[in-house]
């Protein structure tokens, strides 16, 4: 069940960084530069979207589109109860980091791997999915 809370911590606890390092070949470019986390655009494709630290709100500043990770996902072609129910798997990712797990970069998918449980993402997709969840691992 989708609760306003879930909505609120996927918004707002899940750094737009991670969500995008996450989305592995489905991400849009991203660099840090002068000490903040930039990303093109998905509405305009320019190179001047930046993370808000305080608030994780991404902002063009060209075409001036505020977006948060819910709004990330859909530009990313996710439909949105597969964007909520991914970006759930990678909030409990995330905060397992956080929680002292080491959480490696995974070049090759948009999941990194824990050290104590290396599973891929595709596997649980497909059980909650079927076929019509996104191709991942």
């Amino acid at each position: 069940m989708i609760t306003r809370n879930l909505l609120r911590s996927l918004r707002n606890d899940l750094p737009m960084d991670f969500t995008i390092r996450q989305l592995g070949n489905k991400a849009p470019y991203s660099k840090c530069a002068e000490g903040r986390f930039r990303f093109q655009c998905p509405h305009c494709k320019e190179t001047l979207a930046a993370v808000n630290p305080r608030n994780n709100l991404g902002h063009c500043f060209h075409c001036k589109k505020n977006m948060n990770n819910i709004d990330l996902m859909l530009q990313c072609g996710y439909e949105f109860l597969d964007a909520v129910t991914l970006l759930e798997q990678w909030l409990h990712l995330y905060n397992g980091h956080n929680a002292g797990h080491k959480i490696e970069s995974n070049p090759t998918g948009p999941v990194g791997k824990s050290q104590s449980r290396a599973e891929s993402i595709g596997p649980i997709l497909r059980q909650e999915f079927g076929d019509r969840g996104p191709k991942v691992g």
